[in-house]
């Protein structure tokens, strides 16, 4: 019988782990792939996005996980009026699933029980930018002002097993006019700086 405990206790918390690392290994996809597209604007004097495709608006435990984005590079340094998913096509034929990110089941990032909640609005710059991240060469975020809640542009991966354990747990992905991105846990505190940019402009 103490045996059978000690089973279940040890389930119970390895199975804890694993889905808190599957958490924090979305989240620091989603804040490694916002820094590389900033990067990228500005060594190829392009505009870049993250176009953010679906969320779980339900986040159902008792549900598939679900959350998709992409990352695109623009034909111009401003306004933009065609983008390409990743890799940049240099004549050549590529495959573009390399910019293309899916947590749902079967996707290529599959996460199990790891959602991409819903996003605040984002009408994005200019026109066909709607829920999406654009960056300048110089690389700054260039969304309007209205897409920025208490200066931050915030993203969130939730576990939705994390019920099970009295809540879910989150991780908000946060991004400042200035390129400055940093990861904060349901409890706010910081778990990953990789901060870029110096701030706002």
């Amino acid at each position: 019988m103490i045996v059978s405990v000690l089973v279940a206790l040890g389930y119970t918390t390895s199975r804890g782990q694993v889905t808190q690392f599957r958490l924090m290994q979305s989240a620091r996809l989603l804040h490694s792939d916002i820094q590389g597209l900033r990067s990228m604007a500005i060594a190829t004097n392009r505009q870049t996005r993250l176009v953010l495709l679906e969320a779980d608006a339900a986040l159902d435990p008792y549900e598939a996980q679900q959350g998709e984005w992409l990352c695109q590079v623009g034909n111009r340094s401003s306004a933009s009026t065609e983008w390409d998913t990743l890799p940049i096509n240099k004549g050549e034929v590529v495959d573009d699933t390399q910019g293309e990110r899916s947590l749902a089941e079967d996707g290529a990032n599959e996460s199990k029980g790891i959602s991409l909640a819903p996003w605040p609005p984002l009408t994005g710059p200019g026109t066909g930018n709607a829920d999406a991240i654009v960056f300048s060469p110089r690389g700054w975020v260039d969304n309007p002002a209205s897409d920025f809640t208490d200066g931050y542009i915030v993203l969130e991966l939730v576990n939705k097993l994390g019920v099970d354990d009295g809540g879910d747990k989150r991780v908000a992905v946060r991004l400042s006019r200035g390129g400055l991105v940093r990861l904060e846990t349901s409890e706010a505190n910081t778990v990953a700086s990789g901060s870029v940019g110096t701030g706002n402009p």
